[in-house]
């Protein structure tokens, strides 16, 4: 049996183990603090400010260089369709699926002698029946806004007529047709 004053030696000997422990423990957690502390700073920083060192401010720079880039292709793509919206609206071929306003269809009216002074105006014969017709869309919504433009205008009765390949077909056909190829 241990005396009294054996166990006050071995419950002093655990205490003094437990204090340096303690202590231990504390030093780590005011360190593991801190830098949990200052990571949460820095990420803070990085939010609003460029990194102070590593990659990011190169990456920073070869971003806003492809930046400048992309805008470049991007307003010299815008350029290239509006140019290639011209040049398929002036062409007398058609390929794939269009969109057209319809402004009149007349029996005895002949604008044949003007179609050279009117680039824009389709002219498509139906038998006796000349069919005029302006615009060459690509998309119906492009179609839709020109013809409430020309109905504005004072042609009430102007409507949407739809081809592909130079073939009239109704406008479901047509877009779905158009729906196809751009899948």
């Amino acid at each position: 049996m241990e005396t009294l004053a054996e166990q006050y030696r071995s419950m002093s000997k655990r205490n003094t183990a437990l204090k340096k422990y303690n202590t231990l423990l504390s030093t780590w957690l005011i360190v593991a603090g801190m830098l949990l502390l200052l990571l949460m700073g820095y990420l803070f920083y990085i939010e609003y400010q460029s990194p102070l060192f590593g990659r990011f401010p190169q990456l920073e720079k070869e971003y806003e260089t492809v930046q400048a880039g992309t805008t470049q292709l991007q307003e010299e793509l815008d350029s290239m369709q509006r140019v290639n919206s011209m040049l398929i609206e002036l062409s007398p071929y058609y390929t794939g699926v269009f969109f057209e306003v319809q402004i009149g269809a007349f029996e005895s009216f002949d604008l044949e002698k003007y179609r050279e002074g009117l680039a824009k105006l389709n002219i498509d014969s139906n038998g006796q029946i000349e069919q005029y017709t302006l615009g060459k869309f690509r998309d119906l919504e492009t179609a839709i806004s020109f013809q409430r433009d020309i109905r504005r205008m004072g042609i009430k009765d102007a409507f949407i007529v739809a081809k592909i390949d130079g073939k009239r077909v109704t406008v479901k056909e047509a877009e779905v047709e158009r729906l196809k190829m751009a899948n």
